[in-house]
Protein backbone atom coordinates (compact mmCIF):
# COMPACT_ATOMS: atom_id res chain seq x y z
CA UNK A 1 0.00 0.00 0.00
CA UNK A 2 1.11 3.26 -0.80
CA UNK A 3 1.51 6.16 1.58
CA UNK A 4 -2.33 7.80 0.77
CA UNK A 5 -3.42 4.03 0.12
CA UNK A 6 -3.51 4.86 -3.67
CA UNK A 7 -0.97 2.67 -6.26
CA UNK A 8 -2.71 4.10 -9.50
CA UNK A 9 -0.46 6.52 -11.60
CA UNK A 10 -0.08 8.91 -12.78
CA UNK A 11 -2.13 10.95 -9.64
CA UNK A 12 -1.43 14.08 -8.40
CA UNK A 13 0.23 14.85 -5.56
CA UNK A 14 -2.26 14.95 -2.15
CA UNK A 15 -3.04 18.10 -0.69
CA UNK A 16 -0.81 16.91 2.27
CA UNK A 17 2.37 15.55 -0.05
CA UNK A 18 2.07 18.88 -1.92
CA UNK A 19 2.30 20.87 1.18
CA UNK A 20 5.29 19.13 2.91
CA UNK A 21 6.84 19.15 -0.64
CA UNK A 22 6.61 22.56 -1.33
CA UNK A 23 7.82 23.71 2.31
CA UNK A 24 11.27 22.21 0.86
CA UNK A 25 10.81 24.77 -2.23
CA UNK A 26 10.05 28.42 -0.74
CA UNK A 27 8.64 30.59 -3.51
CA UNK A 28 10.37 33.53 -2.20
CA UNK A 29 13.53 32.08 -3.01
CA UNK A 30 14.66 32.61 -6.52
CA UNK A 31 16.22 28.64 -6.81
CA UNK A 32 13.82 26.98 -5.31
CA UNK A 33 10.61 28.73 -7.12
CA UNK A 34 12.05 27.37 -10.53
CA UNK A 35 11.78 24.06 -9.09
CA UNK A 36 8.63 24.60 -7.28
CA UNK A 37 7.28 25.66 -10.59
CA UNK A 38 8.51 22.30 -12.47
CA UNK A 39 6.91 20.41 -9.78
CA UNK A 40 3.81 22.05 -10.18
CA UNK A 41 3.17 20.67 -13.54
CA UNK A 42 4.18 17.47 -12.91
CA UNK A 43 2.19 14.19 -11.49
CA UNK A 44 3.71 11.21 -8.98
CA UNK A 45 4.17 8.64 -12.35
CA UNK A 46 5.16 5.51 -9.78
CA UNK A 47 7.34 4.44 -6.97
CA UNK A 48 10.93 4.55 -6.98
CA UNK A 49 13.51 1.88 -6.35
CA UNK A 50 12.77 2.15 -2.25
CA UNK A 51 8.91 1.44 -2.49
CA UNK A 52 6.35 2.98 -0.30
CA UNK A 53 7.36 6.59 0.33
CA UNK A 54 9.77 6.70 -2.52
CA UNK A 55 8.14 8.45 -5.85
CA UNK A 56 9.27 9.45 -8.97
CA UNK A 57 7.39 13.14 -10.66
CA UNK A 58 7.06 13.01 -14.20
CA UNK A 59 4.95 14.26 -16.98
CA UNK A 60 2.11 11.93 -19.17
CA UNK A 61 3.52 9.11 -20.62
CA UNK A 62 6.84 8.92 -18.05
CA UNK A 63 7.79 5.88 -16.33
CA UNK A 64 10.14 5.94 -13.64
CA UNK A 65 13.36 5.01 -14.46
CA UNK A 66 15.59 2.74 -12.27
CA UNK A 67 18.61 1.92 -14.28
CA UNK A 68 20.52 4.29 -12.50
CA UNK A 69 21.24 5.27 -8.93
CA UNK A 70 19.62 8.36 -7.31
CA UNK A 71 20.21 11.52 -7.98
CA UNK A 72 21.88 13.89 -5.09
CA UNK A 73 19.63 15.19 -2.89
CA UNK A 74 18.16 18.92 -3.94
CA UNK A 75 16.19 20.35 -0.77
CA UNK A 76 15.41 17.98 2.51
CA UNK A 77 13.47 18.47 6.07
CA UNK A 78 11.78 16.73 8.47
CA UNK A 79 8.04 17.73 10.19
CA UNK A 80 7.88 16.86 13.70
CA UNK A 81 4.38 15.83 14.79
CA UNK A 82 3.80 14.25 18.13
CA UNK A 83 3.63 10.67 16.72
CA UNK A 84 5.77 10.48 14.33
CA UNK A 85 9.26 12.04 12.54
CA UNK A 86 8.21 12.79 8.87
CA UNK A 87 11.30 12.67 6.72
CA UNK A 88 10.94 14.35 3.37
CA UNK A 89 13.85 14.89 0.68
CA UNK A 90 13.54 15.97 -3.13
CA UNK A 91 16.76 14.99 -5.63
CA UNK A 92 17.94 16.39 -8.50
CA UNK A 93 16.00 16.50 -11.68
CA UNK A 94 17.43 14.18 -14.59
CA UNK A 95 15.55 13.35 -18.05
CA UNK A 96 12.27 15.08 -16.84
CA UNK A 97 11.97 12.95 -13.86
CA UNK A 98 12.18 13.74 -10.14
CA UNK A 99 12.67 11.41 -7.31
CA UNK A 100 11.54 12.63 -3.96
CA UNK A 101 10.28 10.49 -0.26
CA UNK A 102 8.22 10.77 2.21
CA UNK A 103 9.02 8.10 5.51
CA UNK A 104 8.24 8.10 8.67
CA UNK A 105 11.96 7.26 10.53
CA UNK A 106 10.62 6.30 13.66
CA UNK A 107 7.90 3.57 12.15
CA UNK A 108 6.32 2.42 8.82
CA UNK A 109 2.84 4.09 8.64
CA UNK A 110 2.28 7.97 8.68
CA UNK A 111 -1.11 8.80 10.48
CA UNK A 112 -3.99 10.76 8.56
CA UNK A 113 -4.51 12.42 11.55
CA UNK A 114 -1.35 14.85 13.02
CA UNK A 115 -0.75 16.74 15.55
CA UNK A 116 2.50 18.71 13.89
CA UNK A 117 4.89 20.14 16.54
CA UNK A 118 7.46 22.26 14.44
CA UNK A 119 9.27 21.69 10.88
CA UNK A 120 12.63 22.61 9.81
CA UNK A 121 14.53 22.71 6.27
CA UNK A 122 17.97 23.55 5.10
CA UNK A 123 16.21 25.64 2.35
CA UNK A 124 15.39 28.30 4.33
CA UNK A 125 19.11 29.08 5.93
CA UNK A 126 20.80 32.25 5.44
CA UNK A 127 24.49 33.52 6.43
CA UNK A 128 24.70 34.45 9.74
CA UNK A 129 22.02 32.27 11.11
CA UNK A 130 21.70 29.53 13.56
CA UNK A 131 21.24 25.95 12.12
CA UNK A 132 17.72 25.38 11.08
CA UNK A 133 17.60 22.04 13.00
CA UNK A 134 19.16 23.15 16.66
CA UNK A 135 19.73 26.34 16.71
CA UNK A 136 23.79 25.43 17.32
CA UNK A 137 26.35 27.41 16.28
CA UNK A 138 27.87 26.77 12.70
CA UNK A 139 31.26 26.94 11.25
CA UNK A 140 31.03 29.25 7.95
CA UNK A 141 33.63 29.50 5.55
CA UNK A 142 33.35 32.20 2.73
CA UNK A 143 34.79 31.08 -0.59
CA UNK A 144 34.85 34.21 -2.36
CA UNK A 145 36.20 37.26 -1.45
CA UNK A 146 32.62 39.00 -1.87
CA UNK A 147 30.86 37.70 1.45
CA UNK A 148 27.71 35.71 1.89
CA UNK A 149 28.37 35.02 -1.90
CA UNK A 150 29.12 31.59 -1.71
CA UNK A 151 28.94 30.25 1.78
CA UNK A 152 30.19 26.66 2.87
CA UNK A 153 28.77 25.74 5.96
CA UNK A 154 29.07 22.89 8.58
CA UNK A 155 27.42 22.10 11.36
CA UNK A 156 28.85 19.55 14.37
CA UNK A 157 26.10 18.77 15.88
CA UNK A 158 24.47 17.34 12.98
CA UNK A 159 27.69 16.11 10.78
CA UNK A 160 26.05 17.90 7.85
CA UNK A 161 27.68 20.37 5.57
CA UNK A 162 25.54 22.25 2.89
CA UNK A 163 26.68 25.43 0.40
CA UNK A 164 24.80 28.39 0.34
CA UNK A 165 24.93 30.09 -3.11
CA UNK A 166 23.43 34.13 -3.23
CA UNK A 167 22.37 34.52 -6.27
CA UNK A 168 20.03 31.57 -6.43
CA UNK A 169 19.31 31.48 -2.53
CA UNK A 170 19.72 27.61 -2.78
CA UNK A 171 21.72 25.74 -0.35
CA UNK A 172 23.41 22.93 -1.83
CA UNK A 173 23.34 19.66 0.18
CA UNK A 174 27.15 18.32 0.15
CA UNK A 175 27.55 14.59 0.96
CA UNK A 176 29.66 14.76 4.30
CA UNK A 177 32.04 11.43 3.08
CA UNK A 178 33.07 12.46 -0.36
CA UNK A 179 33.91 16.26 0.95
CA UNK A 180 35.42 14.72 4.17
CA UNK A 181 37.62 12.81 1.78
CA UNK A 182 39.10 16.00 0.06
CA UNK A 183 39.41 17.62 3.28
CA UNK A 184 41.47 14.95 4.31
CA UNK A 185 43.68 14.93 1.18
CA UNK A 186 44.31 18.65 1.34
CA UNK A 187 45.49 18.30 5.16
CA UNK A 188 47.40 15.22 4.61
CA UNK A 189 46.19 13.87 7.46
CA UNK A 190 44.20 10.97 6.15
CA UNK A 191 45.67 7.49 7.12
CA UNK A 192 43.84 4.87 4.36
CA UNK A 193 43.88 1.88 6.00
CA UNK A 194 41.73 3.91 9.11
CA UNK A 195 39.53 4.86 6.60
CA UNK A 196 37.52 8.29 7.34
CA UNK A 197 36.67 9.40 10.85
CA UNK A 198 33.59 12.05 10.11
CA UNK A 199 32.77 12.49 13.58
CA UNK A 200 36.57 13.26 14.67
CA UNK A 201 37.09 15.64 11.86
CA UNK A 202 33.75 17.50 13.06
CA UNK A 203 34.71 17.26 16.61
CA UNK A 204 38.10 18.76 15.56
CA UNK A 205 36.48 21.51 12.92
CA UNK A 206 38.73 23.88 14.53
CA UNK A 207 41.91 22.41 13.37
CA UNK A 208 41.09 23.26 9.64
CA UNK A 209 41.65 26.11 8.35
CA UNK A 210 39.18 28.50 6.19
CA UNK A 211 41.75 27.46 3.28
CA UNK A 212 41.50 24.28 3.86
CA UNK A 213 38.22 23.91 3.06
CA UNK A 214 38.29 25.66 0.05
CA UNK A 215 40.60 24.11 -1.09
CA UNK A 216 39.07 21.08 -0.42
CA UNK A 217 35.57 22.49 -1.77
CA UNK A 218 37.09 23.18 -5.21
CA UNK A 219 38.50 19.72 -5.57
CA UNK A 220 35.48 18.36 -4.49
CA UNK A 221 33.69 20.22 -7.14
CA UNK A 222 35.66 19.41 -10.14
CA UNK A 223 34.27 16.20 -9.72
CA UNK A 224 30.63 16.59 -8.23
CA UNK A 225 30.08 20.12 -9.33
CA UNK A 226 27.48 21.36 -7.09
CA UNK A 227 28.18 24.92 -8.86
CA UNK A 228 29.65 26.33 -11.95
CA UNK A 229 32.75 28.05 -10.11
CA UNK A 230 33.10 30.24 -13.27
CA UNK A 231 30.14 32.75 -12.09
CA UNK A 232 32.81 33.45 -8.82
CA UNK A 233 36.13 35.28 -8.00
CA UNK A 234 38.02 32.23 -6.20
CA UNK A 235 41.28 33.05 -7.63
CA UNK A 236 42.13 35.33 -4.50
CA UNK A 237 41.68 32.85 -1.96
CA UNK A 238 43.35 30.29 -3.68
CA UNK A 239 46.73 32.01 -5.27
CA UNK A 240 49.97 31.30 -3.64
Amino acid sequence: MSLNGLNIYPRKLTNREQDWVFYLLPAEVPGYKEYRNKIFTMSVIGEGRFGDGNYFLGHEGDVPDLSYASLPMFACGQIECEQCLIQISIHEIYDNKIEFSINNILGETILEDLHEIKRWSYSYWKPGSLSPFENDELREINLTQTKNELVLVLSKLKQSIWLHESHTGINHIIPVSNFINELLLVKKTIVKSDGINIANVFSNLASFTDDDFRQAFLKYNKYWKKVKMGYFSVQDFTKK
